[in-house]
């Protein structure tokens, strides 16, 4: 961590922060639910405090602390070996990355909703109209006298502006 400047120091507390509740249920989903969740995460959170100056800034910290914790995961499962109930490497595995899959539809899910929150309000009263309440095109640019090439235009432009702060928003890690 001597490697870090305090900006990058600052940066990785707010990430790691903003990951607890993920980490927590990511734990908590590979333990089946075991009372040894938080002291795994505390143990992950160590790992990643002693790993920070080797986390790489330029790419998402969420899929890089999850790796992390699964490992610190199956390293519980080994203590924790001689009891009865513990799922193999490959079943642990198969959680793993389901639940980041769902992970990351769940932060898309919140990104869009983000960025649909920063759209000016007629763009996003169309983009209501259109995908919300499923009205057409021609009727929406109908009801505003406009030409339906001029709304499909409209639309693709807001899809594409929704497409670039979604990315943004993911890749700034952040919860949306």
């Amino acid at each position: 961590m001597a490697d870090m400047t305090p900006e990058q120091m600052s940066q990785f507390v707010e990430r790691l922060t903003a990951a607890q509740s993920a980490l927590y249920g990511f734990i908590h989903t590979l333990l089946a639910g075991s009372t040894d969740t938080a002291d795994v995460l505390q143990e992950a959170n160590r790992v990643l405090w002693r790993k920070a100056a080797a986390y790489d800034a330029a790419r998402p910290f969420l899929p890089w602390a999850l790796t992390v914790a699964r490992f610190e995961v199956m390293a519980h499962r080994k203590r924790q070996s001689r009891d009865r109930l513990v799922f193999d490497d490959d079943l642990l595995g198969q959680i793993a990355v389901e639940y980041e899959r769902q992970s990351a539809r769940g932060s898309a899910l919140h990104a869009l909703e983000h960025c649909l929150q920063k759209l000016p309000p007629a763009q996003r009263e169309l983009v209501d109209q259109r995908y919300l309440h499923g009205e057409s095109v021609n009727d929406i640019a109908a009801r505003q006298g406009r030409a339906a090439n001029a709304v499909s235009a409209l639309l693709y432009r807001i899809r594409t502006l929704l497409a670039t702060c979604v990315d943004h928003t993911l890749a700034r890690d952040e919860p949306a």
